[in-house]
């Protein structure tokens, strides 16, 4: 993980050397100088990583020695930066008597940089050293690769239970009707899902057997050659014509021919090989295993010793990643699931009993612990194989009771290498630290996409593009995507559009990453029973409480770069905050979740290398001006924005050059004077989650102050006595604006009256101008689509809240949106129940409307009919009703849609309910009911 370290110092010199000139007066030659020497340890790093396999623990070595020299450099020049930047907003006065302060601190920074250089160069020059050849030492590596694939087979295999249902499938997928042509069969899954034993009960099932009259398996790895792989089919193919028909009764003649014909085999070329196994192959109907397949070159090399006979022969692949599926076949791969609560107990007890009765007063306990592997299965068969060696008693597994994840990662041998060594190994270099970063969240921890995403980029994980012009957050949701696809992340929730919402990882998974993670000294994750260990981590993750921490920790924080403090319940108290602002100055990232944090303080600003801050609290009313001096902040998070009580911000704020994304718990309203910000441009701004509509709001959008801005979310008010349709309308010159959220405020929620002084019908009048907006939300709309209505034409995903009234044109009016693919329409159910007949209306659908539509969501809606004439809606794949407790039915048209995949349907009425129980619809959506 050095050159992660070392590429980030490189990128963060090359920000400071073109942002903070000022801040370096007097030392820009020697930090040019340093940066110049650590490209070509980058370079040196990235031509060697993972290439020398003769003397791993020399390179250990060094690698360590350059990650925790750049860590030395990195303390050093921010420590200077912070202390600089102190000194520069003092006046004239303060400047002057203590200029010999500051002399000598450049003098110091520029001593220890050369030192820094002198010890880089000794590292440069003298390490060709630790690089000797050692065939031992590669022939050691082989063995031991050898064995952990002996034991992997072992673990994966042996004692499995289940996979009835998921062989059937994937069986069916190899005989059933279906192509003649050779076609490829994928099984995907995370390592010690059992992928293996499946493909294994598949293979050895009389179904199979009956069907192919060839089979062949054969085990490729991520180290294998293609050679290899050819010569392990040509060991399972050629015994069938050749050597078994050669076999007598004199054993040691019938080895010895045995091999001979290995030999033989392995001296042929790769191109005789093919040759051989496409005439082996050529007349018969065959299944051929390639099993853990790791890239699509190996695919690619040996696809064509695979001849189509025209008579349905298959490939079967299991691998951890979704692209060699896709690369091998344009059929879906067949994922893979974790084992159930019942099919994990099977196995657990199948494995620790071992053919025995059941201990009696052990089962609760053995639930407790398997339920802690998550349904993985090498992790149940490791943690039985533990306890089937341990005397079966209460007091002996209580031991093991809570702490069943330490006990699997202690096996090293079985869990860490097949796991980890595998799938960590095998990552390219870029995603790495990514990956490891998930180990900082706590366990079973749903993480939000977004945050991580932002983190990754705040991190300094994400690299950029050849030609610089893509945003790092796309390129890191790229990675995000590589790592779902290698099963290393689980997608745990999905967004209306089909994206990632949220995401987890295997608890199994994150404590391997906690442990390579603090080898590496890329983070530490902090409870309470580590808290007084000494360490000095570059990003802490705290999971106590936050006043137990500062009154227990006695460590130095000064090399801390990243604080995580986890606990939902945190409250920062004022002593806290003086604690934060003191011993994590030089920090980068600062997380603190909760939702108590009444007062921010008014010394924010000496965070002065902050890029990425998260205060998740609902009570924030007032950021302080200090704000502004957060030159480098990128990411500003105050939670969700769910409320309308506004939080005061500085009008500086557009200061701040490099920020990205604002979201905050309520609307910003800005404060403060104008004429201090004109000529302000934000240039990196893309999100402002929602801001009060007011004059200094007005002043900046009509001054092109966030002329990059993608998402807007704007709360109009009798606040603002502008004209709000003309101020709407300057929105046009924000080209790059495809997100608009409108929150009108409400004066009475039971009469459904706004809080404004524009008439909202103008507001829609002149929203339809913004061409460029490709996504709406209205919030408290109320009976605003009871009007006269127009939207903007290129909408693909519009969302209505607080509906109270939807009448036939305004159903025509959504549906006339030709590019509108999601919609959704919220009802106002706290505030209308019970519903009366006045209040009820009826949803009519017309020909040809909503041609584009995927997903429509309808919740809490007052509907009693809803009519869908044919050729409406013809390319619905989901539809989502929640609590529409008036609705009784659905459209018959609806089972004619064949892009209808699946019906979603929550607290139905009991006439839906019944509805529901007596559909029949053959070969129809899938339709789920809660």
């Amino acid at each position: 993980m050095a050159d992660s370290v070392v590429a980030f110092l490189l990128e963060h010199l090359s920000q400071l050397l073109q942002r903070e000139t000022n801040l370096l007066c007097g030392v820009e030659d020697q930090i040019t100088s340093l940066r110049n020497e650590l490209q070509i340890i980058n370079i040196y790093l990235k031509t060697s990583s993972g290439n020398n396999n003769n003397n791993k623990e020399m390179e250990q070595l060094i690698l360590s020695q350059i990650r925790d020299i750049a860590h030395v450099a990195e303390d050093v020049i921010d420590t200077f930066i912070a202390n600089v930047a102190v000194y520069k907003r003092k006046n004239l006065l303060k400047r002057m008597l203590h200029s010999v302060g500051h002399a000598k601190l450049l003098h110091d920074v520029a001593e220890k940089i050369d030192k820094i250089k002198n010890t880089l160069k000794e590292i440069n020059e003298n390490k060709i050293k630790y690089y000797q050849d050692s065939s031992d030492q590669t022939r050691e590596d082989g063995m031991k690769m050898q064995s952990l694939h002996i034991l992997r087979s072992n673990v994966e295999v042996k004692d499995v239970v289940g996979f009835v249902h998921e062989s059937e499938v994937v069986i069916n997928r190899l005989i059933g009707e279906g192509s003649l042509h050779l076609n490829v069969v994928s099984i995907i899954g995370m390592g010690g899902l059992g992928k293996t034993t499946l493909a294994r009960k598949i293979y050895n099932s009389d179904k199979v057997k009956k069907h192919f009259n060839c089979l062949a398996w054969v085990y490729v790895s991520n180290e294998c050659r293609t050679k290899e792989i050819l010569l392990g089919l040509l060991k399972h193919l050629m015994p069938n014509h050749e050597y078994e028909g050669r076999r007598n009764n004199n054993t040691k003649k019938g080895k010895k021919k045995h091999k001979e014909l290995a030999q033989d085999l392995s001296s042929l070329s790769e191109g005789e090989m093919k040759e051989t196994i496409r005439k082996c192959l050529e007349l018969k109907k065959y299944l051929l295993v390639l099993d853990d397949l790791w890239n699509r070159q190996d695919w690619d090399a040996v696809k064509d010793a695979f001849p189509d006979g025209n008579k349905g022969s298959r490939v079967l692949i299991t691998s951890r990643l979704k692209e060699i599926a896709s690369h091998t076949s344009r059929d879906p791969p067949y994922y893979l699931q974790f084992l159930s609560e019942q099919k994990s107990w099977e196995l657990f007890s199948k494995k620790v009993c071992r053919g025995e009765d059941y201990p009696c007063g052990l089962e609760s306990l053995g639930k407790q612990m398997v339920k802690s592997c998550g349904g993985l299965p090498l992790s149940i068969v490791v943690l039985a194989g533990l306890l089937a060696n341990k005397i079966k008693s209460h007091r002996e597994w209580s031991k093991v009771v809570g702490h069943v994840n330490w006990y699997l990662t202690q096996n090293e041998t079985q869990v860490k290498d097949v796991i980890l060594k595998l799938s960590f190994d095998n990552l390219p270099s870029r995603l790495k630290p990514c990956f490891l970063y998930l180990g900082i969240f706590p366990e079973d921890h749903e993480i939000c996409v977004r945050q991580l995403l932002q983190l990754w980029v705040a991190e300094g994980f994400i690299q950029e593009t050849g030609s610089g012009s893509r945003d790092l957050e796309d390129v890191a949701e790229d990675y995000l995507y590589e790592l779902i696809d290698r099963s290393l992340i689980q997608v745990a929730g999905v967004s209306d559009s089909g994206g990632v919402e949220t995401c987890r990882i295997h608890d199994l998974l994150r404590d391997l990453c906690i442990l390579e993670s603090k080898e590496d000294k890329i983070f530490q994750v902090c409870n309470d029973n580590n808290i007084l260990i000494p360490t000095k981590p570059r990003r802490l993750s705290i999971h106590s409480t936050m006043s137990h921490y500062v009154t227990s920790s006695t460590i130095d924080h000064s090399c801390v770069r990243s604080l995580f403090f986890s606990d939902p319940n945190c409250y920062i108290s004022y002593k806290e905050w003086i604690w934060l602002t003191k011993a994590f100055k030089l920090v980068r990232v600062l997380n603190l979740e909760g939702n108590c944090c009444l007062k921010i303080p008014s010394n924010l600003g000496n965070f002065i290398h902050l890029r990425y801050l998260r205060i998740n609290s609902q009570y924030t009313r007032f950021v302080p001006d200090s704000i502004s001096n957060l030159q480098n902040l990128e990411i500003l998070d105050f939670g969700p924005s769910i409320m309308v009580i506004s939080i005061s911000f500085p009008n500086g704020i557009s200061k701040l050059k490099h920020l990205r994304h604002v979201y905050t718990y309520g609307p910003i309203m800005l404060r403060g004077h104008n004429s201090k910000s004109d000529g302000e441009v934000m240039w990196n701004l893309q999100t402002i989650s929602r801001i009060v509509l007011n004059k200094q709001t007005t002043h900046h959008i009509k001054k092109g102050s966030f002329p990059k801005l993608k998402k807007l979310g704007l709360l109009i008010s009798s606040n603002f006595k502008g004209d709000v349709p003309k101020m709407l309308l300057s929105l046009k010159q924000l080209s790059h604006l495809n997100k608009l959220q409108i929150i009108f405020k409400v004066k009475n929620w039971q009469h459904k009256q706004w809080d404004i002084t524009c008439n909202p019908e103008e507001v829609l009048q002149i929203l339809k101008h913004l061409r460029q907006l490709s996504i709406l939300e209205i919030i408290n709309s109320f009976n605003l689509t009871t009007r006269v209505i127009m939207f903007p034409p290129n909408i693909t995903k519009l969302k209505l809240t607080c509906i109270s009234c939807l009448n036939s044109d305004a159903v025509n009016a959504i549906g006339n949106l030709t590019k509108l693919q999601i919609l959704i329409l919220f009802g106002a159910k706290w505030f209308s129940k019970p519903w009366t007949s006045d209040k009820l209306f009826d949803l009519n659908c017309v020909e040809d409307r909503f041609p584009s539509l995927q997903v429509f969501e309808m919740r809490s809606l007052p509907i009693q009919n809803w009519k869908l004439a044919n050729g409406s809606m013809t390319q619905l794949q989901t539809l989502n009703i929640w609590k529409c407790d008036m609705l009784d039915s659905l459209p018959s048209e609806l089972w004619s849609l064949t892009t209808l995949r699946k019906i979603f349907v929550q607290e139905p009425s009991n006439a839906m309910t019944a509805f529901l129980q007596n559909l029949e619809v053959k070969n129809g959506p899938d339709l789920i009911v809660e």
